[in-house]
């Protein structure tokens, strides 16, 4: 079990029901002090929907250059049950009408080294049949000492 001393959470982006994606151009986390960030999206669908979902990561906030990914997990089917997918897009919100979920890890080691790529941020567009959504990063394995003290401020 994770102390929740050293994880921080963020939420970015909350959609009301007539959005089609998140206004994430500036909306970044900074896993300079973390060695992972867990991802989720979570979105309420009236009906099959489809969503283009990419990472991003830059040296400053806006974080535009593409990181990719091999797997993510998803709980279309309104369960508490996740599923493995290996893939390195997710262009499908989901068939369930309903809760759907999904969970993306995105580890220090993945961010390009050469460019000192440090910000991360999940860019989702084109959303449809959407009632609401939310986008979550949780940041843990803190690279520092895990005093609760020692917490670095937040990124806006």
């Amino acid at each position: 079990m994770q102390s929740v001393n050293n994880v921080k959470v963020v939420m970015r982006d909350a959609v009301d029901a007539a959005s089609t994606g998140f206004t994430t151009a500036t909306n970044s986390v900074n896993m300079e002090n973390y060695n992972r960030c867990r991802i989720g999206l979570f979105l309420t669908q009236s009906g099959a929907g489809t969503a283009t979902v990419t990472l991003k990561q830059g040296t400053t906030t806006t974080a535009s250059t593409a990181l990719a990914f091999s797997e993510y997990w998803k709980n279309e089917a309104g369960t508490d049950a996740l599923t493995k997918v290996t893939a390195s897009t997710l262009t499908t919100a989901g068939a369930y009408t309903g809760d759907n979920m999904y969970f993306f890890e995105v580890k220090a080691e993945d961010l390009t080294k050469t460019s000192a790529n440090k910000f991360i941020r999940m860019n989702v567009a084109s959303l449809s049949n959407n009632t609401a959504a939310c986008l979550i990063y949780t940041l843990y394995e803190p690279r520092y000492g895990s005093s609760a003290g020692s917490l670095p401020t937040a990124e806006s």
